[in-house]
Formats: structure tokens, sequence, C-alpha cells
């Protein structure tokens, strides 16, 4: 029925002479307005069982009565009169007093609140490295240069150039070079502590994709995806590390926590030779 018992238009109706009036498409509408074509015609229609609850049906009611020229308020209203749809109400619920004889004493209650706050506090200090005792640093070992069984070279002086009585200076010997650990750069990356060690693993967001203890000579095989994946331990000389199944130098000392290591193969790579020379270099200090 297009009328109300009144014999007043049905709003479903009204807007549907309004729509073909103005010469729209319910197609063009929807497409214009967001709100689905099935709701757009249950409207039109009259079937208010096919609507959804009555705020959104009350919202597509004002947005079609806007598109085809009619007062939103005015059809919101006529529909709200019209229909048997109504609001969700939701039920009241009885709240009774707590008995307070049933309450734990408050004593009990901040008690309970500090020893779980302590005890959270020392497993993060705990996997952190926090109580380890650090290892007293290596003797420093002076070896005795050994002795070498090719004759050295013989130096003349060129007497003919060198002025009489100028001294002249010894030649001086080439210092060995020290080749930075060759490693693929594009290797997968692998990680293998020596003992139980805690490690976080996040990307650039701070997301976690590892956060725990790797075991003692277990092998974890760092995920290629996301990229920029970094590190953050706190026994950095425990934990071994690989690049293509090449084994690069600690990171760190065995208790030095370090933050914020690029796990990129490449920078793996770079920080492995970035960190030759200057092993390279204490020796020879300690041989001055």
């Amino acid at each position: 029925m297009n009328e109300t018992a009144s014999g007043r238009e049905r709003i479903g109706a009204k807007l549907a002479a309004a729509r073909v009036a103005a010469g729209l498409d319910l197609v063009d509408i929807a497409r214009d307005t967001r709100v689905p074509v099935r709701h757009l015609r249950a409207i039109e229609a009259d079937a208010h069982e096919s609507l959804p609850a009555l705020p959104y049906t009350i919202g597509f009611v004002k947005t079609l009565a806007r598109a085809v020229g009619v007062d939103p308020e005015a059809a919101a209203a006529q529909f709200r009169a019209e229909t048997s749809k109504t609001a969700h109400v939701p039920a009241a619920i009885a709240l009774e007093p707590l008995d307070e004889r049933r309450l734990p004493p408050r004593e009990l209650v901040m008690f309970s609140i500090v020893a779980v706050v302590a005890l959270l506090g020392g497993l993060i200090a705990y996997a952190a490295g926090l109580f380890d005792k650090a290892p007293p640093p290596p003797p420093v070992v002076i070896a005795a240069p050994a002795p070498s069984t090719t004759p050295a070279p013989t130096v003349t002086p060129d007497v003919s150039i060198a002025s009489p009585g100028a001294a002249v200076a010894p030649p001086v010997a080439a210092a060995p070079s020290t080749a930075p650990v060759a490693a693929p750069v594009g290797g997968q990356v692998t990680l293998t502590p020596t003992e139980d060690v805690w490690v976080k693993i996040y990307d650039a967001q701070k997301v976690s994709v590892k956060s725990g203890i790797i075991k003692a000579d277990e092998v974890y095989v760092v995920p290629a995806d996301p990229p920029g994946l970094k590190l953050w331990t706190g026994k950095a000389g425990v934990l071994g590390i690989a690049v293509g199944g090449k084994a690069l130098p600690p990171i760190g000392g065995p208790a030095q926590t370090v933050k914020d290591v690029s796990l990129a193969p490449a920078d793996l790579v770079a920080r492995s030779a970035a960190a030759a020379p200057a092993a390279a270099a204490a020796p020879a200090t300690a041989s001055r």
C-alpha cells in the first residue's frame, strides 16, 4: 500500500516519486551516497523488516530524501511515525552494593601489588643480564717475536748520493695488513649463542619479531622479511653471528649490552670489517 490509514502518501512512495521526477536512478544515488541499493529499494517499497536498526535506517532515509530534494527532517519524522521498528534500549543492570566483609584487607592488596611489581622488575633485570658477573679481563701476553729463518735483506745506502757524515736512515719495514672477515653480503643471518641469552629482534616501527631466550647452541635464523631488523641483547659476546655460514667476530663483550644493532647482512659485514683494524692494533700496541 502506498497510503496510510489516514490517506496520506507513505514516505517510501513519496521518496520514489520524487526520485523519478528528478530523473535519478537508485544505482546512481547508491554510488554517490554510499548507501547500499538494497536498503534504498526497501525504503521506497516500505519494506521496513528488511532494513537495519532504526538509527541506521533513519540516516538512510535522510540521505535519500536529501538526494531527491525532499526535506530530510520531515521525511525522517514521517518514517518514525509509520515504522514499527524501535530503537534498541539496553536492559538495566541491577548493581548490588559490595559486602565489605568479603573484600580482602587493604594492607593485603597493597602488599600483593608491591610483590607483583618487584617480581616483574626482577624478571626483566635477569633477562637483561644485569645480575651476571662481569668476567675478569684477559691477561695481556706479550709474545716474543719468532726467530726468522729467512735472512733479512741487506740495504746498502747509496754512498754516491749521501753527503759525507750524513746519517743513513734504516729501511722501514711495511706493517702487515689485516684483511677483514670475508662474508657474503647477501647471505642468511643466523644467531648461535654459546649459552642461554635473552634477545629482542624488532623492525623499524619497534614491532618485535623475536623476544625471549635463545638456548645455548640453538641456531636462530633471522627472517629476511620485514627488512631493517635490529638486535638488542645483554650478552653480546656469547651471541655467535654468521652471515651465509661465515662466522663473524663478536659484536661486544660477554656481559655487554648492545641495542639497535642492524641485522642486515651488509651492515654486519661492514661492522666486522670496521672492528678488524682495532683488533689488529691492540697486539701491536702491547708489543711496544
